[in-house]
């Protein structure tokens, strides 16, 4: 049931809705059979408490939460000035959880989402999450969702993200047409949209040249500067120093050129091709090539999406939207 109430509780077992919400907090008044009955009848009814309901009869809150798996990133900075600026525009107000790629987290904060009524959520995976049962619970409370930058496809909800598969593609291409042809890759988890979508690209590109890498060539990870360390130090281990290196995202290369450094390598000596972009770019001594994502129009996009399926009166089918990218060749 969509929002159950304390009356709701009440009327199923003939009491007032006083007695329930006593019986809910525990309140000495009430007999302990009596707050037993109320309890498994709320959590048979899915009742959740209402932290921030704006009135006793408004049915929405005029709220929506985000989760994402960081902060300190470009990419999720940016994405939220889209986000806050589309909310405002709507009269939503944003609360932001952070899972800091922590399923456990995750899992907690929409606990904590749903327990605020929020009237819908737009989330961003984190590295681990790979089944999307733990959402369905939203859709029986009438909660709307719309996944962004990292999602799951065919999960029964929108999806707004990169168009990562011929976004990747045109980047290595571009590295090809540069003269590169020994090019290894810093590639994300399989299980997640972003890091399969983005390898196939890179083989995309790598087939229509006619160039074949080695298995070694490719190490699977993480998205952070920490899983870009540990997967440079692989593939120095088991392939070599490449010429080139596709990084799946920005952050995973400054993580290859600080494992270089440690190991004596000048960073200049790999070009390096990251999937995003930071402003930090410029202050590198050898600035990455960048496969620039519309990061603020996705967030935007996003935001909009959701509110529209918020505020439509019939059935939404879920959609899938994909936001093309630019190549960037001076990482400006």
């Amino acid at each position: 049931m969509k929002n159950v109430r304390l009356v709701d509780i009440a009327k199923e077992l003939n009491i007032t809705k006083v007695s329930v919400s006593k019986a809910l907090r525990d309140h000495p008044d009430i007999a302990e059979n009596t707050r037993e009955k109320v309890k498994k009848m709320a959590k048979k009814m899915g009742y959740r408490p209402n932290l921030v309901a704006r009135s006793l009869t408004s049915s929405t809150s005029k709220t929506i939460g985000i989760i994402i798996p960081k902060i300190a990133h470009f990419f999720f900075a940016t994405a939220m000035e889209g986000i806050y600026n589309a909310a405002k525009s709507s009269g939503y107000e944003v609360f932001l959880g952070v899972s800091f790629e922590d399923e456990a987290q995750e899992r907690k904060l929409l606990e904590t989402m749903m327990e605020m009524r929020v009237d819908g959520l737009l989330i961003s995976i984190t590295q681990n999450s790979s089944n999307p049962d733990r959402f369905k619970e939203l859709k029986k409370m009438g909660i709307d969702l719309v996944f962004f930058d990292r999602g799951m496809r065919d999960s029964g909800f929108s999806y707004v993200k990169a168009e990562d598969r011929n976004s990747a593609k045109m980047g290595v291409s571009k590295l090809i047409e540069l003269g590169y042809s020994e090019i290894a890759h810093l590639a994300g988890f399989n299980n997640i949209e972003i890091g399969k979508a983005r390898k196939d690209g890179y083989l995309d590109a790598l087939n229509e040249a006619n160039i074949t890498m080695p298995d070694s060539a490719i190490v699977e990870g993480g998205f952070s500067e920490k899983d870009g360390y540990k997967g440079f130090q692989t593939l120095l281990d088991t392939y070599g120093k490449p010429k080139a290196l596709f990084a799946v995202t920005y952050p995973v290369g400054l993580g290859a050129i600080e494992c270089m450094e440690d190991n004596g390598i000048d960073p200049s000596e790999v070009k390096i091709l990251s999937f995003g972009r930071s402003n930090f770019n410029n202050y590198l001594a050898s600035p990455f090539l960048c496969i620039d994502q519309p990061t603020y129009e996705l967030g935007k996009r996003a935001m909009e999406k959701l509110v529209e399926e918020i505020q439509s009166k019939n059935s939404i089918t879920p959609e899938l939207i994909e936001m093309p990218s630019i190549f960037s060749g001076d990482g400006s």
